[in-house]
């Protein structure tokens, strides 16, 4: 396919080869008392691969929505400037026996993640890949949850991680765009069946049980096995995309209530099971009983969203610089949407959430566009795993829920979110490629 112009998504791209340089340059200056923009590497870095991903989508041919690679890339600016100013050996990666700070690592994994989001818009232009084997797709997802459940390393109590030697990885966050893309087959092939209950239970009207049982039992399987490794905060999101994709395709609330139900019911047992929730859900309802123990991080939090005020304390001016520790161990993952917010202030904190809203509206255009109910529910599904996400890690910073281990989507350190977050991506400009070509080809578009 020949070469397309992105002229909008160039425009928007241009102001971060000005501002994450000056991000990296205030913070050093902040932090050493010098007129000295510091080293610059890495911000030239940042900006060239997110400029070399609108090159390879523009010599791709790709027509896909223009707004989606801008809004995650000033996302991912922001993440990507405070890790820079955070101390750079509290995380980092020794790969081929080569020690990297924080920031290298990360910039690595977003070379890798926009490489991957290109290849996923150009390799899925024709969804039949996806669309016609959700079955093994599926598999394939509960295959990988159950080996993290058998071979996986616990951490804070969750058995989260499988390693490959030096590299360790989230296979959640794999598997929640495989459910994804299994639900939006099912309930595509079979949404009218689903819309038309026509069986009751007590005052619940179901739809036929061969209908309803293969998606229940799939979704039930990876359930378990999320729950049996103790990682809530996956569950979390995966019933919240499972019941926003089921809603979307019936319009039935008693489908969600229903879910909703269920899943206070299996929090309950939760508590009642596993240590590490009934300590995250108490320091949730009161972090001050234990603030030098176990609510220490979260009444931290909160301090830096108080110091944070309107206005922010300036980049490089937070806590987080103070006698090069971190005052928040899990700031760069769990809790860096507190340190952005001290910086930053309101307004700053606002502002990210507005472009993550920017992203989520774009991706659900994408899904009113679409023009077949695949790609629709697939669009749909995709934009709730991103929107929920950050919306379950900030309202866990801010107290609203207790906290779980999922990360800040293009902002928290770490490769799998990052790498998860631009394959999402990736299939968003795939489905609004497709719907672009449909309308060429009918004359309604350039």
């Amino acid at each position: 396919m020949r070469a397309v112009r992105r002229p909008v998504e160039l425009q928007m791209l241009l102001p971060l080869a000005l501002l994450v340089p000056l991000g990296f340059a205030v913070t050093h200056i902040a932090e050493t008392g010098t007129l000295d923009p510091g080293p610059m590497g890495l911000a030239i870095g940042f900006v060239a691969v997110m400029f070399g991903g609108h090159l390879a989508l523009r010599l791709a041919g790709n027509r896909g929505d223009q707004l989606l690679l801008p809004a995650a890339a000033a996302i991912g600016a922001v993440g990507f400037v405070m890790l820079n100013r955070l101390p750079q050996s509290q995380l980092g990666m020794d790969l081929f026996g080569v020690e990297m700070g924080m920031a290298t690592t990360q910039l690595l994994w977003f070379a890798v993640g926009i490489t991957a989001m290109v290849a996923v818009a150009v390799l899925f232009r024709d969804d039949g890949i996806l669309r016609h084997y959700k079955y093994t797709w599926a598999l394939g997802g509960g295959l990988l949850l159950l080996l993290t459940f058998l071979f996986g390393r616990e951490v804070n109590g969750a058995r989260l991680w499988l390693y490959l030697g030096p590299i360790g990885f989230q296979p959640g966050e794999a598997i929640k765009i495989v459910l994804v893309v299994f639900i939006a087959g099912y309930l595509a092939e079979k949404r009218a069946l689903l819309a038309g209950a026509t069986t009751r239970v007590g005052p619940i009207r179901i739809p036929p049980l061969p209908y309803l049982l293969p998606m229940l039992a799939i979704f039930v399987m990876v359930m378990l096995v999320v729950v049996i490794s103790r990682d809530l905060g996956t569950a979390l999101l995966f019933l919240g995309i499972f019941l926003t994709m089921l809603f979307v395709a019936t319009g039935r609330r008693s489908y969600v209530l229903m879910g909703i139900l269920l899943f206070v019911g299996g929090a309950f047992v939760a508590y009642q099971l596993f240590g590490h929730v009934r300590v995250r859900v108490d320091n949730w309802i009161d972090p001050f009983v234990d603030p030098s123990g176990t609510g220490y991080q979260t009444v931290q939090a909160l301090y830096a969203f108080g110091r944070g005020g309107l206005f922010g304390e300036g980049l490089g001016q937070g806590l987080p610089s103070i006698s090069g520790r971190l005052p928040i161990p899990a700031l760069p993952t769990d809790f860096i949407f507190a340190g952005i917010a001290e910086e930053l202030g309101l307004l700053g904190a606002t502002a990210l959430l507005g472009l993550a809203l920017v992203l989520v509206f774009r991706g659900l255009r994408t899904a009113m566009l679409a023009r077949d109910d695949f790609s629709s529910m697939l669009a749909v599904g995709l934009t709730v795993s991103l929107g929920l996400q950050t919306l379950i890690i900030v309202a866990g910073n801010l107290k609203l829920v207790p906290l779980t281990g999922i990360t800040f989507p293009f902002v928290s350190y770490g490769g799998s979110s990052l790498l998860a977050s631009f394959v999402i991506v990736g299939l968003l400009l795939a489905v609004s490629h497709r719907t672009a070509l449909d309308a060429v080809a009918e004359g309604r578009g350039p």
